[in-house]
């Protein structure tokens, strides 16, 4: 940085007006030309100090727009990631759900399938039942068709020798 830097502008303005009039009063073109130099390097330093903080003023924009661009670009991720993480869990919670579906209607197939099975008992049970019944009812009727026959005979048997003891 120049000695001139700071407030140097203004001390090549005055320079150069200083010189200007040195050379008009001594009738010194030279001094006249390094006057007016000096006033063209205030006015181009004054220029670069305008063009710097443009400069400056943009790239803050620029920063605060990049900025507000990552905060915007950050606030989108972390909405994806909350989607994200929204949508896993109501996967999870389905998948959750469905599996307990499952093991509901698994239970009740199986409750259904003991019942299912109780019930066969119960009718094989009441068959046995029943079946003994009619066999116990069988078997009285046989035995008294058989006491008849017993009966038949002894009256056939009786009959015949009643014939025979006629018939002799």
């Amino acid at each position: 940085m120049s000695e001139n830097a700071g407030g140097g502008g203004f001390i090549d303005r005055l320079k150069g007006k200083a010189k200007q009039m040195a050379g008009s009063v001594l009738d010194d073109k030279q001094l006249e030309r390094e006057g007016d130099l000096h006033e063209k390097k205030a006015d181009a330093a004054q220029e670069a100090r305008r063009r710097e903080a443009e400069a400056a003023r943009k790239r803050d924009e620029a920063d605060l727009i990049a900025r507000e661009r990552d905060l915007k670009v950050e606030e989108q991720r972390l909405a994806a990631e909350e989607t994200a993480e929204a949508r896993e869990a109501a996967v999870e919670r389905e998948r959750a759900e469905e599996k307990q579906r499952a093991e509901r209607e698994a239970a009740q197939r199986k409750a259904d399938a003991a019942r299912d099975e109780q019930a066969r008992q119960a009718q094989i049970t009441a068959d046995e039942r029943e079946a003994a019944r009619e066999r116990a009812h069988a078997r009285r009727e046989a035995s008294e068709a058989e006491i008849e026959a017993e009966r038949a005979r002894d009256t056939a048997e009786l009959l015949d020798r009643a014939a025979e003891k006629r018939g002799r």
